[in-house]
């Protein structure tokens, strides 16, 4: 008994260095996605709730890229006022939406994205949506705004996130 005691206590002292040896080194940590900015600057206009599309526009913004798998973090900046520039930045320039037609709502937006310097301008990207009879204003908006987000999406992925073409010798 006292052999297998002083056993026990000759090994937990001659492994005791080897364990904080192992705790002292950094673990591996992944690397970190990079950032994509969403920066959205308001029309400040005589409308009455006038954070309404930011917080709508940053939710549609958070489920496509959830739903497409970005490997980017998201930052939703407002108007963006003294925030640094980042190196991959999607800036809106939100218009009021508006029933142009009856019960058909539009959504309007100039849309720019810089990518380490480069500006790629893709002008004023426009979605409508028409609401199903007796719809909700508020699921009305809700389904504009990730629609807006949808197509704007479908305007900056590619050049994002570019389709890596086969070789010539199908690799």
């Amino acid at each position: 008994m006292k052999t297998r005691l002083l056993f026990s206590l000759f090994a937990a002292i001659a492994l005791a260095p080897a364990s904080t040896l192992a705790a002292d080194e950094p673990a591996a940590q992944p690397e970190p996605n990079p950032t994509l900015a969403i920066i959205i600057s308001e029309h400040l206009g005589r409308r009455t709730s006038q954070t309404e599309d930011f917080y709508r526009l940053e939710s549609s913004f958070i489920r496509i890229a959830k739903e497409r798998k970005w490997p980017v973090t998201l930052e939703v900046e407002r108007f963006a006022a003294n925030v640094p520039d980042y190196d991959t930045e999607v800036s809106l320039f939100l218009q009021p939406v508006r029933q142009e037609l009856p019960g058909e709502y539009t959504f309007r937006a100039w849309t720019t994205l810089k990518v380490n310097g480069k500006k790629h301008d893709f002008g004023i990207v426009k979605f409508d949506y028409r609401p199903r009879p007796g719809e909700m204003t508020y699921d009305t908006l809700e389904k504009l705004h990730l629609g807006a987000a949808r197509k704007i999406a479908d305007k900056i992925e590619p050049v994002l996130f570019p389709k890596k073409e086969p070789s010539a010798d199908g690799s």
